[in-house]
């Protein structure tokens, strides 16, 4: 037995087969869609160039994972000559002249067209979309161009990725007892002991211990520094230096926007948003901007109230009226213990802030109501009452898993059976256990897609990617037909505190929320029943992917739900009420404050791809972000700070950063129609309405129509008019 119970997957060698092979199969389809000139031949075009997708998508998606997460540099090496395989391969085909010109053919044929279903016409327009994005419609010096520029931009983009850190890498400390002071005392005497190593002979007069301590400006000691310290200069030392950049990296970042406004004006367009964002549910910048614009005007009275309270805080402290800074805001929200604001003082007498230690207690002890083993019950629950679908965890075979923590979990509804599987890695990595992808993701192993209409059918190989060894297909009876589906797989992975003896893993409530948000892909994934991999599952719109994350996200902040499942993983003790609310109460702490600065960000994003970055000579990201802080921020910009150069989603998102807000919107509006105020066992209804409307589609129809259908649209929207209304955010 392989991996994911692929029996080629049994060893690393097995990778680069499996992607000889893949491109094997596909070159043969790929020859067949090039030779089509015929009506017969013509209308299998849609589903071969899907089933081309899913032929290579299956190995390269499979060596994503494991190149993420393999312990084993063996095999992390394999998965990534794989995907190196496969993505040059990938990117032959997205500029495939004779795929485009089949395609074209296919669609200027009204017959065929006509006779396709709405879900076929959707794929070949996004596959149409996808092919001119690449600029293949283009004359030959044009397209030359065209693919010149877009080289320059990811490798000025992979550039901006790795190196978007603090230009000044430490802040130095030459009185580092009396500088910290507020600085949690170990922490202090740790990095003066460091310092000293460093630079030996230089020590405090009044005292033994070393005196210097050298700050590392990219690490959480900084951060700690920044909460913590009572002195404002240092403090504002500490800021400035996280948000310092050179003026290559600077240049890096605007050179990848310019070049992007290039792109832009090759194709016709006045920014490089008008680009992105065709085939988003927002359409065009101008709707993007609406917005936001709207959203920031009905949130500011909200975030300057919380601006305020931690405006009067400083006041209190430093007998001064001169407004929050940056380096102000995390030290006073600390002194926020809950969204009431019941607050208590800085005081320079005290090495750490006073708080209300009862309070603090009872706060960290959350986690012990909460095992992973637990949450992921009660997320069946949660599931079995939305959908009638439960999560049944299923043997694993020897060699199907890349590590010992990893859990399979089948995904069985009530009546349709099983839907798919899902391998939850969710501990951080024991010492010498090997590196894992840090961050939570959900993965795509393999699609859903429907196979018994596949036109080009090959013999199962002991090393593709076609037939793993596990359940891959199911039944689903449709009037008097039955269709024949592969069944999807997924991978979640995050980093939660890992078990320890007597003890299992235990949770917070964000880590909670995770789970639920990665929890609520993985099941979009598998109630998504749609006839093509092209748009099965999550492979929506880039501004609709996060809804179904969102909405479970909801759910996990709701103390009704977390209740259900909250016990102490000692005595089976039911989890406190008011302890319970009390903690969800206290991560709303300055959201308003935060959920402008999400907000900024998404401007600022369209902001870079507008047409201000059509013109070099004036573009200056650095104004533009200054500009745009103190228009719509209470926080005033901090001269000589250039904090975009650390926005690496600029080049992932290119131009979509609004994306969140916009799922966050529907997800909001969704919840409360639904589900919110009503008693669970009356769940179910909204849950069947939110799989029919939104989540059986998978990205094989207009979110527009699902939304609508719900009832949560309101008029003027689509077309951009809508007003911003703060109770979508909170």
């Amino acid at each position: 037995m392989g991996l994911f119970g692929y029996l080629g997957l049994h060893h690393p060698a097995g990778f680069v087969s499996a992607a000889k092979n893949a491109v094997q199969r596909a070159q043969g389809i790929v020859d067949k869609v090039c030779a089509a000139t015929t009506d017969d031949e013509l209308k299998k075009t849609t589903k071969r160039l899907d089933t081309l997708s899913d032929i290579l998508c299956c190995v390269v998606d499979t060596a994503e994972v494991i190149r993420n997460v393999h312990p084993d540099k063996e095999f992390v090496n394999a998965a990534n000559q794989a995907h190196s395989i496969l993505s040059n391969y990938l990117n032959q085909l997205n500029t495939h002249q004779g795929l485009y010109k089949t395609l074209k053919q296919t669609l200027d044929r009204s017959n065929i067209v006509d006779a396709m279903s709405e879900e076929e016409k959707r794929v070949a327009k996004l596959l149409m979309i996808d092919f001119e994005k690449s600029g293949i419609h283009m004359p030959d010096a044009t397209r030359a161009e065209f693919v010149r520029i877009n080289d320059r931009i990811l490798e000025l983009g992979q550039e901006f990725t790795m190196n978007s850190f603090p230009s000044e890498e430490f802040v130095q400390f030459d009185d580092a007892h009396n500088d910290l002071i507020g600085v949690p005392i170990p922490l202090v005497d740790a990095l003066c002991r460091a310092s000293s190593r460093a630079k030996r002979g230089s020590q405090s007069e009044s005292s033994n211990r070393p005196a210097r301590a050298i700050v590392p400006t990219s690490s959480d000691i900084a951060s700690t520094i920044l909460r913590t310290a009572h002195k404002e200069e240092t403090r504002k030392r500490i800021y400035l230096a996280m948000n310092s950049a050179s003026s290559h990296q600077i240049s890096v970042l605007e050179e990848m926007l310019t070049c992007r406004a290039d792109l832009a004006r090759l194709l016709g367009k006045p920014s490089y948003g008008h680009v992105y964002l065709i085939d988003k549910m927002a359409e065009s910048p101008e709707k993007v901007k609406s917005f936001l614009e709207t959203l920031s005007y009905a949130n500011r009275p909200l975030c300057d109230n919380e601006y305020n309270r931690l405006n009067d805080i400083k006041r209190v402290h430093t007998g001064r009226s001169e407004g929050i800074r940056g380096w102000d805001r995390s030290y006073y929200t600390q002194f926020l213990t809950r969204p009431t604001y019941e607050t208590t003082h800085p005081s320079s007498s005290t090495p750490t802030p006073l708080r209300s230690g009862a309070t603090s207690l009872r706060l960290n002890s959350l986690s012990s109501y909460y095992s992973v083993g637990s949450t992921l019950q009660g997320l069946s629950d949660v599931f079995n009452m939305l959908y009638g679908v439960r999560l049944e965890p299923s043997q694993v075979l020897q060699g199907e898993t890349w590590h010992p923590d990893v859990r399979k979990l089948d995904v069985v509804h009530e009546t349709e059976g099983k839907l798919g599987t899902i391998y939850c890695d969710l501990f951080s990595r024991e010492s010498g256990g090997g590196r894992k992808y840090e961050s939570a993701a959900h993965f795509t192993v393999r699609c859903s897609r429907r196979i018994d209409n596949d036109y080009d059918h090959y013999e199962p190989n002991f090393d593709t990617m076609s037939n793993p060894n596990n359940e891959q297909i199911v039944y689903h009876s449709q009037g008097k037909s039955s269709k024949l589906y592969q069944l999807p797989i997924i991978v979640l992975v995050t980093s939660f505190q890992r078990p320890q003896e007597g003890r299992p893993g235990l949770l917070e409530l964000h880590d909670i929320q995770t789970l639920f948000h990665e929890m609520g892909h993985a099941m979009h994934s598998m109630l998504a029943k749609t006839d093509y991999q092209h748009i099965a599952g999550t492979r929506v719109a880039m501004d609709f992917v996060e809804v179904p994350s969102i909405l479970m996200e909801l759910f996990a902040k709701s103390p009704q739900v977390l209740a259900k499942f909250g016990q102490h993983y000692q005595t089976g003790d039911p989890i406190p009420m008011d302890l319970l609310e009390a903690q969800c109460l206290h991560l709303l702490t300055l959201e308003a404050l935060e959920t402008q600065q999400q907000l900024k960000m998404a401007l600022l994003d369209q902001l870079y791809h507008s047409p201000l970055a059509m013109s070099k000579s004036t573009f200056n990201t650095t104004s533009i972000l200054e500009d745009l802080q103190n228009s719509m921020f209470p926080i005033a910009f901090a001269p000589g700070t250039h904090w975009q150069i650390q926005f690496s989603h600029l080049f992932g998102y290119s131009a979509s950063y609004y994306s969140y807000m916009w799922s966050r919107r529907w997800a909001s509006r969704i919840y409360h129609k639904l589900f919110h105020g009503k008693p669970m066992e009356e769940w179910r209804a909204g849950g069947e309405e939110f799989r029919q409307q939104v989540l059986r589609w998978g990205g094989g129809r207009d979110p527009w129509i699902g939304l609508q259908h719900i009832g949560v649209v309101k008029e003027g929207e689509r077309d951009g008019h809508g007003s911003g209304d703060v109770n979508d955010l909170y």
